[in-house]
C-alpha cells in the first residue's frame, strides 16, 4: 500500500513494499478467523526528511478498506511495549525504561 504525506521539508512518499517494517501482525484463516486483521509498525527512512512511523491497519475482508497511518515516535515505542517488545532508537532519552524499573508498565501510569 502507498500514501503520499507531505511535511515541512517536502513530500514522503510511504509505501510497505518498501518501508522496514518493524512490526507485522499475525495473519491467517479466512476473513472470519483469528488472524483476519491486524496493525504493522513501519518506519520510513529518507535523506533529509525526517523519520516516518506509520501503521498499516490490514484486513482479509475484501470488503474492508486498508488504511496507513502516521504516528509518533513515542506512539512507535507504546504499540511495540504493548507487544512485548522495545524500540530503542534514542538510548539516551530513557525515561520510560527508567519508569518501568520502578514498577510503572503502561503509558497511561507516566
Amino acid at each position: 500500500m502507498k500514501k503520499c504525506i507531505r511535511s515541512e521539508k517536502g513530500e514522503i512518499f510511504l509505501d510497505t513494499d518498501r518501508d522496514a517494517w518493524l512490526y507485522l501482525a499475525p495473519r491467517g484463516g479466512d476473513a472470519g478467523g483469528a488472524f483476519a486483521r491486524g496493525k504493522d509498525l513501519y518506519l520510513h527512512e529518507q535523506e533529509g526528511l525526517p523519520d516516518a512511523y506509520y501503521i498499516h491497519s490490514w484486513s482479509m475482508d475484501p470488503g474492508e478498506e486498508e488504511l496507513l497511518q502516521t504516528i509518533t515516535l513515542l506512539s512507535a515505542e507504546e504499540f511495540l511495549e504493548l507487544r512485548g517488545l522495545v524500540l530503542n532508537v534514542y538510548p539516551e532519552q530513557r525515561g520510560s525504561q527508567v519508569l518501568r524499573s520502578y514498577g510503572y508498565g503502561i503509558a497511561e501510569e507516566f
